[in-house]
């Protein structure tokens, strides 16, 4: 239907001059000379080169397909619609090769779009090649805003492709049906073309591409002579390869790399101009090792008689920043952020500040859902790591056979459907940072062994590797288990858990950290509110009550969930207990035969590791409100008979 819509509009457009307004400016004066052209809009198609004058339009234009062509497998991998595809032309507008999937190529001649054709606004008015070569730029024309009937069914933007000098070398056109409305056709247009360009570089010897490329080491041979001499490098190859700082130019590489044994598998690759792309190798240059991504693409340019190599060189240092900058590998959270004031959970932020100043390892302790990431996140953010990876990995989130090549990475072709150039673990992602191991107490047996010998000797192989990795990691652990019952038990290596285990914080449950309740319901309730475009609602003295005696087996996930739930569903400005009840399904009737809430009580009846007596709290309430239940109770957030009750319940009453 938009289509018909659109196809309408492009009609209106050739019928009612005054539609021309709606077009942009540069769009619209094109039109109006494709008027003046008198341009046959229904009929008109670009017109047809003799096959002999496109042979020698093919033959002088023979360098910009081949590094097109070259390149052009990785950008298509980029398109995510297959009907998609790729238009290269050369600097009078003719249409020299099309790439894409065989379903663009139908979609292209089902429309008549042909290699061996020109397109040029006196055949066929306003069109995106035309008007892009008179713009210089970048143009994108959409469905009703091409003159002809013929481009009326697709989406086309245009880039072209340059000399150093300006001058025009031709463009390239990225093109999709009009009912796939993709709308990343514009920069990857703009990237092909970026890419051919840099494939061209070396015209300019002086090596005009070579510092442009920030953490790209780039070094160009010329292998015409049998040997491999060096026609550009620029200023981070010196550096990644740590080079006296010189001009290289037409050195022989020997001079600057190693002809070693460590070196083999790159010269192999030099030689044969094989190519390849990020592939991790180790270079040994002067008696020094450097581990760098290598991608290469081979040339042969028939006007210099020239072929060779580019070699294109990424720092493995610079990629594992980049992964843990924007990779999701970030701590966002620092001390500030912990919401609480209650004794329990300051006794907690006060632990870890301390033992965030050394590289000790943690292991966090407490109920699902209070935070244990967060504080982790705090911890790393606060120590001498900031800003280096913080990694996590939920240890119960992979199965047996996965989490080991999950943690120590694999070797190409390690396992059957394997990445074929391997993968970085998370204990490699992490050198230099944290390592969060989230739910430490679901590790299979067998891997918690090899786990301990990893941090015992910072070291360990890849899964189907030899080479060993080092690394200097510091770990946070966490887990909702009682370790040490898994450890008399025999489900978890007592070793492994005083190694985990040197620094030892328990995170109090929700409801034993009193005051913190109506913190966290404050801010809960602004932020879903804001998020949801909702206004501020409150609660009443009967929900905040109700609150209060709920035990919370899912913690702070649970309330901020349910509040999120209350609010979406609700229509009132203040939440009343019966709401609250209503969804939760009234569980002082229902949930009391539910397994959480049984083992909610059994929590805070119990005396193991997680429990914090709540005793101390009203102890120190009491304290420090110079024994005035009301102020103490009103501190503690808690209504005036609750705490009453509860005191008497634990013989505090006098």
């Amino acid at each position: 239907m938009k289509q018909k819509n659109d196809l309408d509009r492009w009609m209106q457009m050739h019928t009612d001059a005054t539609m021309l307004k709606e077009l942009e400016t540069l769009v619209r004066e094109s039109w109006e000379r494709s008027l003046n052209y008198k341009v046959d809009y229904i009929n008109a198609l670009p017109e047809e080169i003799p096959p002999k004058e496109f042979a020698r339009i093919k033959q002088a234009n023979k360098r910009i397909c081949i590094y097109t062509s070259s390149i052009i497998s990785f950008p298509l991998t980029k398109i995510q619609v297959p009907e998609s595809g790729v238009l290269l032309f050369d600097n009078t507008g003719c249409l020299l090769q099309i790439y894409g999937q065989e379903v663009f190529r139908a979609w292209a001649e089902v429309n008549q779009i042909k290699i061996g054709t020109r397109w040029t606004e006196q055949a066929i008015g306003a069109n995106v090649v035309s008007l892009g070569m008179r713009l210089e730029g970048t143009v994108t024309l959409i469905g009703s805003e091409n003159y002809s009937r013929f481009l009326t069914n697709g989406i086309f933007a245009y880039s072209p492709i340059k000399l150093e000098n300006g001058e025009l070398l031709g463009s390239v056109v990225l093109a999709a049906p009009l009912r796939t409305q993709v709308t990343y056709l514009r920069p990857l247009s703009f990237m092909v073309a970026r890419e051919v360009e840099l494939q061209m570089f070396w015209f300019n010897m002086i090596g005009l591409y070579s510092n442009v490329t920030e953490n790209i080491g780039i070094i160009c041979l010329d292998q015409s002579t049998g040997q491999n001499r060096v026609l550009i490098t620029n200023d981070e190859t010196i550096k990644l390869l740590g080079l006296v700082q010189k001009d290289y130019f037409y050195d022989k590489l020997e001079t600057i790399i190693d002809m070693t044994e460590e070196n083999e598998q790159f010269w192999s690759i030099v030689n044969n101009k094989t190519k390849v792309r990020d592939m991790r190798i180790s270079l040994m240059v002067k008696g020094r090792k450097t581990e760098v991504s290598l991608s290469t693409s081979a040339y042969k340019e028939t006007i210099f008689h020239m072929n060779g190599i580019f070699l294109y060189m990424h720092s493995i240092k610079h990629i594992k920043k980049l992964v843990a900058q924007y990779g999701g590998n970030i701590a966002r959270y620092g001390f500030e952020d912990i919401i609480g004031e209650s004794k329990p959970m300051l006794d907690v932020v006060h632990q870890a500040k301390n033992a965030s100043l050394t590289d000790s390892n943690i292991l966090l302790l407490g109920e699902s859902g209070v935070g244990k990431d967060v504080l982790a996140q705090a911890i790393h953010n606060s120590s001498r790591r900031k800003g280096k990876p913080f990694v996590a990995i939920n240890c119960a989130a992979f199965s047996k056979e996965l989490i080991s090549s999950e943690l120590f990475g694999y070797e190409a072709g390690a396992f059957t459907g394997s990445r074929k150039e391997g993968q970085m673990g998370k204990f490699e992602l992490a050198n230099q940072g944290t390592l969060f191991l989230d739910e430490i107490g679901d590790m299979p047996m067998d891997l918690q062994a090899v786990l301990l010998r990893v941090l015992e000797e910072g070291c360990f192989r890849k899964v189907g590797g030899n080479t060993i990795v080092n690394v200097n990691v510091r770990i946070i652990a966490a887990s909702n288990k009682n370790l040490k019952e898994k450890v008399a038990n025999g489900q978890f290596r007592g070793d492994l858990f005083y190694r985990l285990g040197v620094v030892r914080i328990l995170i109090p449950p929700l409801r034993h950290r009193g005051s913190d309740m109506r913190l966290f319901i404050n801010f809960f309730i602004k932020q879903i509110c804001a998020r949801l475009n909702k206004p501020t609602v409150t609660l009443s003295k009967n929900a905040l009550e109700f609150l209060n005696q709920y035990p919370w087996p899912g913690n702070v996930r649970e309330l901020r969930n349910l509040l999120e739930g209350i609010i979406n569903t609700t229509a009132t400005s203040v939440i009343d207990d019966s709401e609250i009840r209503r969804y939760l399904g009234d569980f002082e009737q229902q949930a009391r035969n539910r397994e959480d809430y049984t083992i909610a009580k059994e929590r805070m009846q119990s005396e193991d590791e997680y429990i914090y007596d709540e005793r101390r709290e009203f102890s120190y309430a009491l304290k420090l409100c110079n024994n005035n239940k009301t102020k103490a109770a009103s501190y503690l957030n808690m209504p005036l008979s609750t705490f009453y009750r509860r005191l008497k319940k634990y013989g505090m009453f006098c």
